[in-house]
């Protein structure tokens, strides 16, 4: 088992005020590893020192409330043992929870709201949680090895 160290920069635009909240956490592996609490247009870099067997592991970023409507949780950066993973962080998943009545309304209008976004089909679009909902990333360890196969 070995300690990997995970850091992520996540900012929240769009408040209308200073006092809007926007809350979430980071989990490994289904298991909550640290809450993320933003103020305002504030932007936090989390540092997290995480024990993890060598095997496959799923980083889940969670955006669970807004005070504001127009708020999103995004995720700037993300950095693995001092490695910016840089475009690799649009392999991941993007899953929104859409509101009722608004999702029934799109749907009944044709406007079918998409169930994930990203897995490199979207951009940047799954790094910018403007529902509430997760955002998914399986890698492995060791690390350099998993590195070297997305190179």
């Amino acid at each position: 088992m070995d300690t990997v160290e995970i850091k992520i920069e996540v900012s929240c635009p769009g408040q209308e005020t200073d006092e809007d909240k926007t809350r979430g956490s980071i989990k490994i592996n289904d298991k909550v590893i640290e809450p993320i609490e933003l103020t305002g247009k504030e932007t936090k870099e989390l540092t997290m020192n995480v024990h993890l067997e060598d095997d496959t592991h799923t980083l889940e970023i969670e955006h669970s409330y807004s005070e504001n409507s127009s708020t999103a949780l995004v995720i700037n950066k993300i950095v693995i043992e001092d490695i910016d993973i840089g475009v690799i962080a649009y392999e991941g998943e993007y899953r929104p929870i859409y509101p009722e009545p608004w999702y029934s309304d799109e749907t009944e209008a044709g406007r079918q709201p998409k169930e994930v976004v990203g897995k490199e089909r979207d951009g940047s679009a799954c790094l910018f949680m403007g529902w509430e909902g997760t955002y998914k990333l399986e890698f492995s360890t060791p690390l350099y090895e998993w590195l070297l196969q997305k190179i």
